[in-house]
Formats: structure tokens, sequence, C-alpha cells
């Protein structure tokens, strides 16, 4: 377990958080197996030079996620493949469902008492998220799209987005903004949102974002001397983007259509160049009429490439934990009122 688990202090990224991806990580690249038994709780702490209610955290966290079970007299059992591996997936939750059907079970419950708790248990966290604000902070309008699409798919939550220039030129940010569960931001612009609305620190996550992949490699494709046309909305995304082009070397001269663009200008702008780059949605994505535009200039041998960027899943999964969270909480104040 050693070579497994390090723990990096000076990260932003809590040292029990840290246990639970490279635990997570072992088992998806197979360093850990069904039935390997993790090291007990005070004996890794010891080895990571951490407190014991660091491991236990995150032990109880795996255990939560499926991805390890505590047997009496075995210890701490990995007892999950891959949790991406779809087949895995739905083999846990069926377990999950049976042990507790066996639970209620003991208990006297019958099948219909059962289905109706279900039932009852999923509205009232269907109504507590319901009322879940996240607010979304950034300097341009294509990465506040990444917010969008990404947490927005986490869970019916309620997310809105802000230009960090327009929250600036705000008398009052922190009323604009005191009314958000959970306020979301870049790493390079923590600082900045902590500054507006210091009253609100603690409601503030960073996340870090990055191209995905599949964009790395698209880009990495692009001939040195082609010449490249950006769709952007922001002077910020297209420098964004042209740092990324000089940082991979890759391509020749860049220039930019910015948003909202006349009829026919995408036609025009494309004629002379190479290569496109289109912005991950929201307001900069092209009409009906670009999009046929854009797949002309495709069949004549045009390279269209959508920069898209991601939330670095480290990122995604605290975001989900503190959402989580406060979601146990509404839960748990929906049934004190009840």
């Amino acid at each position: 377990m050693d070579e497994l688990v390090s723990i990096e202090k000076k990260s932003n990224t809590p040292a029990y958080r840290q246990i639970v991806q490279q635990v997570e990580l072992a088992i998806r690249q197979g360093k850990l197996k069904p039935g390997d038994r993790l090291p007990p709780e005070r004996e890794l702490a010891a080895q990571l030079t951490i407190a014991r209610g660091t491991v236990t955290r995150a032990y109880a966290e795996l255990v939560r996620m499926s991805l390890i079970e505590v047997a009496q007299g075995r210890g701490s059992i990995v007892i999950a493949r891959d949790p991406q591996d779809a087949a895995g997936r739905k083999e846990q939750a069926e377990g999950m469902i049976r042990r507790l059907i066996d639970s209620l079970a003991r208990l006297r419950f019958g099948y219909p008492e059962m289905r109706a708790m279900v039932d009852l248990a999923i509205t009232g966290q269907e109504e507590a998220l319901a009322g879940l604000n996240v607010a979304a902070v950034d300097c341009n309008p294509e990465t506040l799209g990444i917010f969008q699409r990404q947490i927005g798919l986490l869970s019916r939550i309620s997310i809105r987005t802000y230009l960090l220039a327009d929250l600036a030129d705000d008398a009052a940010p922190a009323e604009r903004l005191r009314d958000f569960d959970l306020l979301l931001t870049t790493s390079t612009h923590y600082a900045d949102v902590c500054a507006l609305v210091p009253t609100l620190v603690r409601r503030i996550l960073r996340v870090t974002v990055a191209p995905s992949q599949e964009t790395i490699v698209r880009l990495a494709s692009v001939k040195q001397d082609a010449r490249i046309g950006v769709l952007c909305e922001s002077v910020k995304f297209l420098a964004i983007v042209r740092q990324r082009l000089e940082g991979m070397h890759v391509g020749g001269p860049v220039d930019a259509l910015f948003w909202p663009r006349a009829p026919g200008a995408l036609s025009d702008f494309a004629r002379n160049r190479q290569v496109l780059i289109l912005p991950p949605g929201g307001h900069g994505s092209p009409s009906r009429e670009e999009a046929r535009a854009l797949l002309s200039f495709s069949e004549r041998g045009g390279a269209v490439i959508v920069f898209d960027y991601q939330i670095e899943k480290g990122s995604l999964v605290y975001v989900e934990e503190r959402v989580r969270d406060l979601l146990e909480s509404r839960v748990e104040s929906h049934g004190d009122a009840s």
C-alpha cells in the first residue's frame, strides 16, 4: 500500500480526499483487486504521518462509494471493480438494494411498505435538491458554459453564472450572491472572488479546468504553418486558446471572429483558413446558417476543432461531495420539519 498512497501536504485537496482518489485509481488500474485488504487505519495513518481520523474519514467515503467493505475480523476489503464500468456499477447497485431489502425484511416490513419508504426518501431528496442554488464565477463566458454543462449534470441543481468583471463593478457583490449555497470559480480567480465577497469565503470552491484530452489530440495534429481562426465571445477566451497553441508550438497566424456575428461573416472568415476553433458551447456557438458554413468548410478539407474544457476529476469529485453534504443537511432539516 506504501507505493499506492502518498499524501501531498501542500496540496489544496484534503488529505482524506487524496487517499480516496488514489485507492479508487488503484482499483481502476487493477493494482488493487476484489478481496485485497487495505491497511488498518492506525497503520496507514502512521505510514502517512497523518491523523487516524483522516484515514477513518477516507475509509468511510470508500465504503459509501461501494469500493470497500468493512468485514468483521478481516478489516477493510476491496469489493468493487472500476466504478466507471457500467456493468460493475449496476451490480454494485443491485447488491446494495438486495441488502437493503433483506435488512428491512428482518425488521418485518412488507414489500408495499418498503416501496413506499423508498419512494418517500427519493421524493424528499428531490425536494431538498430542488432548492440547492449554485453560482459559478469566471472571467469569460466560454468557461462559464463548462460549469453549466458539467455541474448541471451532477443532479437537479439550479446553477447561475456571473462574469467576474460584472461582480467587480457591482456595489454590493456579496448581497448579489448571498442566496447561493455554493460559489464555484476556477483556481485562477479564487483569490479575486474571495476578495470580492469575503463574508462568503466558506461557500467558495475552487476547481481546476483544462482542455479535454480529445481537444489536446486535435490541436496537436494542426500543421505548423496552418492559418487558424477562433470563433469566440470574449478576448479572454481568445487569449487562452493562443496561449495553449503557443505552448504546444502548433499552428501559424491566429485571428478571431467575435460573437455576435453578421450573417455570412463566418463564410468570409473561413475562406483563407485551414483550421477553425470553436468555443465549448454557450452564446458563441454557431447558428444554423453558420453550421452549414462549417460543414462546407470541412468538406473542402478544413479542420473544425471544439476547444472543449473539462472540470478535472478531482475537482468534480470535491464539488459532488459538497453538494451531497448540503443535500444531506437539507434532507435532515426537511425530516425535522415534517
